[in-house]
């Protein structure tokens, strides 16, 4: 249990962290919302639409601004206590900073698996539905009912690509087909078969493919070309509400996709023979990144006991110049890893290895 002294420093720390999550999801939004006021006018969007797709967003922008609220909460809260000669009462009676600091070090542990399980989760559902509704409700796209989805491109299994002009839900059709199978064997990314069909149906769990053609390829030369007016293969299983989802290949760090997800989505990319390194940096980054959330909280306990000493508006300010850092050390890590010059888990952990070095020394030096 926790004593009353623990309890005073969380109701503190909880109190800023909650002020910056509000805060800085406000001022999210508030961007967002300028740079899509074009597209919500155009469309002649409804207000209730738009409050809805923001609300779905809350997760998504909560997990990417919650490691610099957590540094925020760490630094005011205890900043404002040393700043009023609370801490330095707190040493007198025989706590060390580390015992001072460890009720918010517990909480910040539980905090980070809380937004481990939420990118997990929660995160997925949220930006699919996001999606869905800027989609469907706000730019008046068609893809629900007898509509699918235009210009789908798919990884699917086995190395092959689907590219189609359309794929309509009910019943599961894909027009204008194009399915392209690689082989990686011996490292290369050589085209092998080559499907084309106007038209593929769904249905005893494998396509059916009508009035096209089927390309063998060998070294790079087509060896066969057969015109079929009928075509099955079992072995082309992807099933259809994979070419209903929206294309999983975002900006960021894979944050709508879980991490089974992620991983199924490594294991076909590299079935072709394409590099993978770009998808293993951002399956490494879906547990470095909430890790960062405990980072930020024992560098935030860390200069508030022993360098900060000031207003709240300097503790906003480091916070903030501090935030930047982090996520500009995440950027270089992710560009390093994406290009093979350092291995992925090390690319996804440099922006944390760093921040909790420097957190380490300074306890240390707090210690001596």
């Amino acid at each position: 249990m926790f004593k009353i002294v623990d309890r005073y420093l969380l109701r503190e720390f909880l109190l800023y962290l909650l002020l910056g999550l509000v805060s800085f999801l406000g001022i999210y939004v508030i961007v967002d919302l300028f740079e899509k006021i074009d597209t919500f006018v155009d469309h002649k969007a409804a207000t209730g639409d738009i409050f809805q797709f923001y609300l779905s967003s809350i997760p998504l922008i909560c997990v990417q601004i919650l490691p610099v609220a957590m540094l925020l909460g760490a630094v005011l809260s205890l900043g404002q206590l040393r700043k009023f000669n609370e801490i330095t009462a707190m040493q007198a009676c025989g706590l060390s900073p580390l015992r001072i600091v460890r009720p918010i070090l517990i909480v910040a542990a539980v905090i980070t698996a809380g937004s481990f399980l939420m990118t997990d989760l929660v995160v997925p559902g949220a930006y699919e539905r996001q999606s869905e509704i800027y989609d469907v409700k706000i730019k008046k796209k068609r893809i629900s009912g007898h509509f699918g989805r235009n210009d789908i491109r798919y990884m699917g299994r086995s190395g092959r690509v689907y590219i189609a002009k359309e794929f309509r839900v009910s019943p599961p059709v894909l027009n204008s087909l194009l399915v392209q199978r690689f082989s990686s064997d011996s490292g290369k990314n050589e085209l092998i078969q080559r499907l084309d069909a106007r038209q593929a149906a769904w249905g005893y769990g494998f396509w059916r493919l009508f009035n096209g053609y089927l390309r063998v390829f060998s070294d790079g030369i087509e060896t066969t070309a057969l015109p079929f007016r009928y075509y099955a293969d079992s072995r082309l299983s992807e099933q259809p509400d994979e070419f209903s989802r929206h294309n999983q290949d975002p900006l960021d760090m894979n944050l709508d996709m879980s991490r089974k997800d992620l991983s199924s989505y490594i294991q076909r990319i590299s079935e072709s023979g394409a590099s993978v390194a770009r998808y293993q940096v951002n399956y490494h980054l879906h547990i470095a990144f909430p890790f960062a959330n405990f980072v930020m909280v024992l560098l935030g306990s860390c200069l508030s006991l022993r360098i900060i000493r000031g207003t709240m508006a300097l503790g906003f300010g480091i916070s903030i110049s501090l935030g930047f850092a982090y996520y500009g050390l995440l950027r270089i890590g992710q560009a390093l890893g994406h290009n093979g010059t350092i291995p992925p888990i090390s690319a996804a952990w440099l922006g944390n290895i760093l921040f909790l070095l420097l957190g380490a020394f300074l306890f240390w030096k707090m210690n001596r």
